[in-house]
């Protein structure tokens, strides 16, 4: 225990001494534990092919996770198992493998292009021998508007595809997990559906592939890093699953409409926004730190959003307007000008925190609150998703025939 306390306080003083996180891992890759400190996630190659609006995502890892198998070393305790992190080999390895598409909710009882991809992707692999799976869950989007879950409707759908595609399915077993509507949640009762099947020894060493939009994934690595607690991954990590990820495309932000393109790279936009959602309320739960690289990404986004909002033709604007005309309804720019107040009121709260002072906990559950509701009218009403046509529907049918159906529905 003396031992104990003398490496805690030595921890202590390294942190004082490196106080922002990049000086903290240069200190560590000197002593070269650089190798110890990373994680998979940076070898898959989909991080690099990801649309152009998007932030090359950072393979390192944060402090908390840093201090947190710092921790396991200092108690002379094992580092925590590979198997906790992305693992692109683990299927080899496992019991049992499973492809779980995470499902949107459908808009008018119809499956829309952005959860009509997904599928796509999934049907894709598989027909191109690149993805083997034991079982396939389709999980999550039911809100209740429906009559049908996005779980049910993302089934049919595949099997109608897989149909057109003369793709055997004999082979597969079918989970629709549609009850709740909390994708963490979800895959709990996944596991545990698993577990009465096949019993706790034979879902010991489970592979699952998570499918869903790139940005989805990202956010979803992104928030394992930051607080595994929060992760809807948690659920994976206590029956000590391995993990990878497969994207499919989110096509808005590329569209030759530049309406959509616009709303397309907002709620991308949004996307980053929630890694910092989960981060405060981190904070208010567990008493988390914000980290400063999530600081940094709410500031980022903040300019990103005023630059967005000041559309004018010019060489300086990220987002190229063949036109000049992007038509948003009242309410959606009402939703972006009350988001842009409500971000900048957010980051003037917490920069107190950044700079080493506290601050009273109901300011930090008003910034939270008030961030809350901003991500949730961007998703909601920004959102440019739509229900497929006909025209698309008898399209994407004739690619599943053919060769390539990895974008069977095509971009808007």
């Amino acid at each position: 225990m003396l031992i104990y306390n003398n490496l805690m306080k030595l921890l202590s003083k390294l942190l004082v001494k490196n106080n922002h996180l990049v000086g903290f891992k240069k200190n560590l890759e000197d002593r070269k534990y650089k190798l110890i400190y990373r994680i998979s996630v940076k070898k898959s190659s989909d991080f690099h092919s990801k649309l152009e609006t998007y932030e090359k995502v950072n393979s390192d890892m944060s402090l908390h996770e840093m201090a947190d198998k710092l921790g396991y070393l200092l108690s002379l305790g094992e580092l925590p198992n590979i198997s906790t992190q992305e693992y692109h080999k683990g299927h080899l390895k496992s019991t049992m493998h499973i492809a779980v598409v995470f499902c949107k909710p459908l808009i008018g009882e119809m499956i829309t292009i952005e959860f009509g991809r997904r599928v796509s992707i999934l049907l894709s692999q598989i027909k191109k021998d690149k993805l083997r799976p034991d079982v396939i869950a389709f999980v999550g989007g039911n809100d209740n508007k429906n009559r049908i879950s996005g779980a049910k409707a993302g089934y049919i759908y595949f099997r109608r595809l897989s149909t057109e595609a003369n793709l055997e399915l004999s082979g597969f077993e079918f989970i629709i997990e549609q009850e709740i509507t909390s994708f963490k949640d979800n895959l709990s009762n996944l596991i545990l559906t698993l577990e009465k099947k096949y019993g706790k020894e034979g879902i010991s060493k489970c592979h699952f592939t998570l499918i869903s939009s790139d940005y989805h994934l990202i956010r979803i690595a992104e928030i394992f890093k930051l607080s595994r607690r929060q992760s809807i991954l948690f659920p994976l990590i206590k029956i000590s699953s391995t993990w990878t990820y497969l994207f499919a495309t989110y096509p808005f932000c590329v569209s030759p409409d530049p309406t959509l393109a616009f709303l397309g790279r907002i709620r991308v936009l949004a996307n980053d926004l929630a890694i910092v959602l989960v981060n405060l309320n981190g904070l208010i739960k567990f008493n988390d730190l914000i980290a400063r690289e999530n600081f940094s990404r709410l500031c980022e986004t903040n300019q990103k959003l005023q630059k967005m909002l000041r559309i004018m033709p010019g060489n300086d604007n990220d987002l190229q307007i063949t036109d000049g005309s992007i038509q948003l309804t009242v309410g959606q720019w009402e939703v972006l000008e009350h988001g842009l107040c409500a971000i900048h009121e957010v980051q003037r709260i917490l920069t107190p925190l950044m700079n080493g002072e506290s601050i009273e906990r109901r300011k930090i559950i008003y910034a939270r609150d008030l961030f809350m509701e901003v991500v949730k009218n961007i998703r909601f009403i920004i959102d440019p998703d739509r229900p497929v046509t006909s025209g698309e529907w008898v399209f994407s049918l004739e690619q599943a025939k053919s060769n390539n159906c990895s974008n069977s529905i095509p971009i808007c």
